[in-house]
């Protein structure tokens, strides 16, 4: 991989994301409640995911990247969650009149605390590919060469 490589933190960004917002549905259905904190999870394990893929070079373009994938994983968190709810279980969730409705009240499943929780995963997912960028540089200037 190039020093600034991008196809393996963007898959891995994706995959942190997407297996985020299934954790969070399933969580949401097993306990009957929806773990806002979730969000705020996801968000961190994007950034992970970007900041360990990128070989902790992460660019401003990768923790962009990072922040959209957690966007990603909470929309589709969202969205598997809803589907069930309505399916009343998995069958049919990906029919196209469940998208559709979806869409059209996508703004009713975010309001109050969701928006708290997206912000703090949207900053989460941008400071840490740089956190972790600055403590390796940090370390690799104490180690003596």
């Amino acid at each position: 991989m190039g020093k600034n490589g991008f196809v393996l933190p963007v898959i891995g960004a994706l995959a942190a994301a997407i297996i985020g917002g299934g954790l969070w549905a399933a969580i949401a259905v097993w306990t009957d409640y929806e773990l806002g904190l979730i969000a705020w999870v996801i968000g961190g394990m994007a950034g992970y995911a970007v900041s360990y893929l990128s070989g902790g070079l992460a660019t401003q373009a990768h923790r962009a990247i990072a922040v959209i994938a957690s966007l990603i994983g909470i929309v589709l968190g969202k969205y598997f969650l809803f589907s069930y709810v309505i399916n009343d279980g998995m069958s049919g969730m990906f029919n196209s009149e469940l998208i559709t409705l979806f869409r059209e009240n996508f703004s009713e499943f975010f309001q109050g605390m969701d928006i708290v929780f997206v912000v703090l995963a949207i900053v989460t997912a941008w400071q840490i590919p740089g956190r972790l960028n600055a403590r390796r540089e940090q370390e690799q200037s104490v180690t003596p060469q």
